[in-house]
């Protein structure tokens, strides 16, 4: 579980969560992993639709994966939105997807039969190879708390709203949200569109999420 108590004096904290737009790996519909695909047209054009809606939020940090496709998703979207310049997390990379990575996930079903059995069963628990649920698990901690940290670091601003974005990846989002859930499972999968946006508000001591992979005016697609 993530530790907010140490927010609850702050009058208004907004975590928002991004996953990247459309990229040029997604468009040939390959398990990325870690592999380093940059955002297709279609990409570029999703993330400038959603840096509008990010337009006037009191953002004051911004964090990206250190991958191409999902930091040209917060380098426009921070220049769209006049937000400040995107910081690399490492944390926040995708999740490792051990010996599907490169492939479809119908050259996975041919190459590898009983593993892609067991991927339907496990998700990513039975790919050989693969991030395991703990190391998710620590990383989105980690996540959580660079951020936490990064709101302390900022209380002082006028304002009684902070904000902070991070981009990130389908795979670690989902670790992302389920550990504040108390969830130590893959399932029940949480959808992932192109540039889906979760939000995180903590007013006072109530904490909840208010978005769950909502999409931008003018965003569509999914993983």
């Amino acid at each position: 579980m993530v530790d907010f108590s140490s927010l609850y004096t702050l009058p208004s904290v907004d975590f928002y969560f991004l996953r990247h737009g459309k990229s040029e790996g997604n468009i040939q519909g390959l398990v990325q992993g870690r592999l380093n695909y940059p955002l297709s047209t279609l990409g570029k054009e999703q993330a400038e639709a959603t840096g509008k809606w990010f337009v006037g939020k009191p953002i004051l940090k911004v964090f990206t994966t250190p991958l191409d496709r999902g930091k040209e998703t917060a380098r426009i979207i921070s220049e769209v939105a006049s937000l400040p310049a995107p910081e690399e997390l490492p944390s926040l990379i995708e999740l490792d997807t051990g010996v599907f990575t490169g492939i479809t996930l119908e050259e996975a079903k041919i190459q590898y039969p009983e593993m892609y059995q067991q991927f339907l069963r496990d998700s990513w628990e039975g790919v050989r190879g693969a991030e395991r649920i703990w190391q998710l698990k620590e990383r989105a901690i980690l996540v959580w708390k660079t951020l936490i940290d990064g709101v302390k670091e900022v209380k002082n601003v006028k304002g009684n709203s902070i904000g902070v974005l991070a981009v990130s990846h389908a795979g670690l989002l989902q670790w992302i949200v389920k550990i504040t859930l108390g969830s130590n499972s893959w399932f029940p999968l949480l959808p992932m569109g192109d540039c889906g946006i979760y939000h995180l508000s903590l007013q006072g001591t109530v904490t909840r999420w208010a978005l769950l992979n909502f999409q931008a005016p003018g965003v569509s697609g999914h993983r």
